[in-house]
């Protein structure tokens, strides 16, 4: 973290411009540059919209400020201000350091020094203070309002950091959290689109799914498996996520077993995530519900098949409808009955 703020200090020192572009602040509602990519995207399947991520609003000075002074800066002027408020961190009076970081920004948010103080109150909320989705938000705020004046991808790790220890620390009572699936799982999203190439973020999408999972919402956990498959091919968690796919897959099979069409394409993924990972931990389990699908969608095909077998029906769609079954599964517990049925329709037919 020290270095992190010294990296801040020479940005400040060697951009005294930037009244200019805090005039107009950097607004992309949770995305930005990015570790090893230039621009983050927002095509994110699975993740919510930009327009649905919370979204820091700049900061203003409010009416109590305006009518009773309360918040106002202790001193007349930027810089004495960041040392007023660095004193009264170094005293130990956290709660006072992080308000006297706070009223700089709003004071002079065009000035050197308040993206200083903007870093400095972050900090002090997530090191002393501990109060993790607090200083998430003000990360996230020195990212959107102040992205030249610091070390961007390093605050954004940080971010991740904290949504962790947000996820990891999170109170329960009666089985609910105080801190819901929706909010952490956005914090990941706006960790993600900020930082695309970071070594971090497969591992921030396993978490994002699970978010999903946890609400059962599995159609979204499935985009961000596959998303993370083909993003991030050949990390330890593109693995995981070949099986974590495969078993959302099959719970929605089972919700809907009705969907052949469903059963038929989660049957595809299944063959294609053995025949790219045969020795897979999760294989035998993935080839037990690929027997499961082949007996349902064989079984499903058997009454159909019937169907064309009655006085209703010709004797030749009977035969056609039966020569297709076996066509699609020669492997059924049905094929010899099947088979010696046809033969039956057919001598039938040469009498």
């Amino acid at each position: 973290m020290k270095n992190i703020l010294s990296r801040c200090l020479m940005a400040a020192a060697t951009m005294a411009a930037f009244a200019a572009s805090a005039a107009s602040p950097h607004r992309v509602a949770g995305s930005g540059p990015g570790s090893n990519s230039q621009w983050a995207t927002d095509q994110y399947p699975g993740f919510d919209g930009l327009d649905d991520l919370p979204t820091p609003e700049k900061k203003d000075k409010g009416w109590l400020w305006r009518w009773f002074g309360v918040g106002k800066p202790a001193r007349e002027s930027a810089p004495l201000q960041l040392e007023w408020a660095r004193q009264l961190e170094a005293k130990g009076d956290y709660k006072g350091a992080v308000k006297a970081y706070d009223a700089l920004v709003r004071e002079w948010p065009a000035m050197p020094e308040a993206p200083l103080a903007q870093f400095q109150m972050a900090y002090v909320q997530e090191t002393y203070l501990q109060e993790y989705g607090e200083a998430f938000e003000e990360y996230a705020y020195l990212l959107d309002f102040y992205p030249g004046n610091c070390p961007f991808s390093k605050v954004v790790a940080e971010q991740y950091k904290l949504v962790n220890l947000m996820m990891d620390t999170r109170r329960m009572f009666l089985g609910l959290s105080f801190t819901g699936n929706r909010e952490l799982r956005q914090a990941y999203e706006r960790v993600v689109r900020r930082a695309p190439g970071a070594d971090y973020v497969p591992a921030a999408l396993l978490r994002i799914a699970d978010l999903r999972e946890q609400d059962h919402d599995y159609e979204e956990a499935v985009k961000v498996y596959s998303s993370l498959r083909s993003r991030y091919a050949g990390t330890a968690e593109a693995r995981q996520a070949l099986y974590l796919e495969a078993k959302d897959r099959m719970w929605l099979v089972r919700r809907l077993a009705y969907n052949l069409p469903r059963c038929k394409d989660t049957e595809s993924y299944l063959r294609l995530a053995l025949r790219r990972d045969p020795s897979h931990p999760g294989a035998e389990e993935m080839r037990t519900w690929l027997k499961e699908l082949r007996d349902y969608m064989s079984q499903d095909a058997w009454t159909r098949a019937k169907f064309y077998d009655s006085r209703q029906r010709t004797r030749h769609a009977a035969i056609a409808s039966y020569e297709k079954f076996l066509s699609e599964h020669p492997d059924s517990s049905h094929a010899d009955e099947v088979r010696a049925r046809i033969a039956e329709l057919k001598n039938g037919a040469s009498k």
